[in-house]
């Protein structure tokens, strides 16, 4: 069983007023197998929204590599490298886009390793019917699984996977909302100026030669350069994955943003929810992001209101 325990902390702003941070504290308790290893880490993660993966996808790679600064060349604070993995497929070594940490090269290792990890079905690239219980979990390993002969020797075969992956590349971008609103031009001018698009890239043209003829040669405006960069201490999560470090993320998309309450229901931001609104997720951002994040706290009120507004247009 899961437990969470926040404390909250007051951030000033340059105008005096203040912002309330919940700082999460994870555990696990009522553990049934003894306790756990030394070097476990905990790491919740909400799930990345799945609008316009293919699109993404359709990017060459060497676009995103053109944004790559891993030496901070141009002394602007802001490195920025690749993840690099492989494809669980081919096993060829791949530019990684997807995922929290840019862990995975293509949706298809994407959709497979959630279908596995996250909700324990088997795929022919992921064959165990287990999903993540260890050796040592006898109950869970007792228990039947979905496999059904007739269908094949995992839960989820031929061609489910397949299907999965082309529902997931086809999931499109809403269309964006007030665009020639005033305040939004606004605020975007101040998103611009904040230094935000040093990580938040607005734009690529996909490629002429991707897979699906519909994602050829678009102007898309996803505002990530799908690298990693380090967060600073106060995202740092510990977990090494694929290059990752434990103080690095993906830039995370920001399309569909404004969009999150209607479709989730909630506002939570960032990899692990904390972030109530807007705000407080770029109040966390530090490490590369720090001048960036400084220069929104030091904003006019009307300027900030006015680049959140921005983001809710995306």
């Amino acid at each position: 069983r899961m437990t969470i325990d926040y404390r909250e902390e007051d951030v000033t702003l340059g105008d005096g007023s203040t912002v309330s941070l919940r700082h999460p504290t994870y555990g696990v308790a009522d553990l049934a197998y003894g306790p756990l290893g030394e070097d476990t880490t905990l790491s919740p993660r909400i799930a990345n929204p799945m609008i316009g993966l293919g699109l993404v996808q359709a990017i060459e790679p060497a676009d995103i590599l053109a944004h790559a600064d891993p030496d901070d060349a141009d002394g602007d604070g802001v490195s920025g490298r690749p993840n690099i993995v492989s494809d669980t497929v081919t096993g060829e070594v791949k530019l990684g886009r997807f995922g929290w940490k840019a862990q995975n090269a293509t949706i298809h290792d994407q959709s497979v390793g959630a279908m596995s990890g996250d909700i324990g079905v088997s795929s022919p690239d992921a064959p165990n019917p287990y999903g993540d219980c260890s050796e040592a979990e006898a109950a869970c390993l007792a228990m039947p699984t979905g496999v059904q002969p007739r269908l094949g020797d995992t839960e989820a075969p031929d061609p489910v996977m397949e299907l999965i992956t082309f529902y997931a590349e086809n999931l499109a971008v809403p269309a964006r909302r007030d665009v020639d609103d005033p305040e939004v031009l606004r605020g975007k001018q101040v998103f611009y100026e904040a230094g935000c698009t040093a990580c938040h890239a607005p734009k690529f043209v996909t490629s002429r030669e991707a897979e699906n003829p519909a994602h050829r040669f678009q102007l898309i405006w996803p505002y990530s350069d799908f690298l990693l960069h380090d967060m600073g201490e106060g995202l740092a999560d510990g977990q090494q994955v694929a290059m990752a470090n434990g103080r690095e993320w993906r830039t995370a998309p920001l399309w569909g943003n404004g969009l999150t309450e209607v479709v989730n229901d909630h506002s939570f931001f960032l990899h692990d929810g904390r972030a109530r609104n807007r705000t407080e997720a770029i109040l966390w951002h530090g490490g590369e992001a720090q001048t960036a994040r400084d220069n929104f706290a030091n904003a006019a009120k009307e300027d900030r209101d006015a680049l959140i507004k921005f983001l809710e247009s995306l």
